[in-house]
């Protein structure tokens, strides 16, 4: 039996060309209104007011190997802040009048108002770079204890975050350090990632979202890595630790 490509091509051919004619056509006409967006069909589950989706979202983070705080405001949340990475960098064997620098994003990245301001006066210092194309510049990032980012979005039904890098949202500061820093208002914080989806569909803001963001990261938990034998190993291709600092922002 001998293959005919010449007659193949012309049976694909004349397949496409039936589809097309047909008062189906396979691509909408632009000219149509999209859609409205349905109700999201989620596969997990979460439910509640803010602070019950806080601690749902804590409680799961926890199951995988992370941890959180819930506090009352960002106030709080920034003195949290400055005792943990002071007492981290303790840890670590840095002097005591040694300033502990931070992997972050910029100021105005992160949620809370003059946060950057009252780190310095705290004696803490925020390392933002704009790029890691400079070798000294991945050097000192390399040497960062601490990373400290927002996240656009976060799951209570999985413990997960949505973080999307860009200006002054260094991908590095979740990826890098042995230990990432959240902090985390309620107000970002979704039942699931549907609900996420669709909140901003309502809002018409997907697009603009997608394409101002240079990458879009999923984040459940530290870095796990297993060998063969399935023996669990964290912080090998990312942090070791996870730590959510969850505040309420509705005041």
């Amino acid at each position: 039996m001998t293959y005919d490509s010449t007659e193949a091509r012309g049976a694909i051919l004349a397949r496409l060309r039936h589809t097309l004619a047909g008062p189906r056509p396979i691509f909408r006409d632009r000219s149509e209104p999209s859609a409205p967006p349905t109700a999201p069909t989620a596969v997990t589950h979460a439910d509640g007011e803010r602070r019950s989706l806080a601690k749902q979202f804590g409680a799961q983070l926890a199951e995988i190997s992370g941890s959180y705080e819930i506090l009352e405001d960002a106030a709080e949340a920034g003195d949290r802040l400055v005792q943990l990475v002071k007492e981290w960098s303790a840890e670590v064997g840095a002097a005591a009048d040694e300033v502990p620098e931070v992997l972050s994003w910029a100021a105005r990245a992160l949620p809370g108002e003059n946060l950057a301001e009252f780190l310095e006066e705290s004696g803490i210092s925020l390392f933002v770079p704009e790029d890691l194309h400079d070798e000294s510049t991945r050097a000192r990032a390399a040497r960062a204890k601490v990373g400290l980012t927002g996240a656009d979005a976060a799951f209570a039904s999985t413990g997960s975050i949505v973080v999307a890098s860009g200006r002054g949202r260094s991908r590095a500061a979740s990826l890098l350090p042995l230990r990432h820093l959240l902090l985390l208002p309620m107000s970002r914080i979704y039942p699931t990632f549907e609900s996420w989806l669709y909140t901003l569909r309502q809002e018409q803001a997907l697009g603009s979202y997608l394409r101002v963001s240079g990458q879009i990261v999923f984040i459940t938990g530290p870095s796990k890595s297993a060998d063969i034998e399935l023996n669990l190993t964290l912080g090998v291709h990312g942090p070791r630790a996870v730590h959510a600092l969850i505040f309420d922002d509705a005041w």
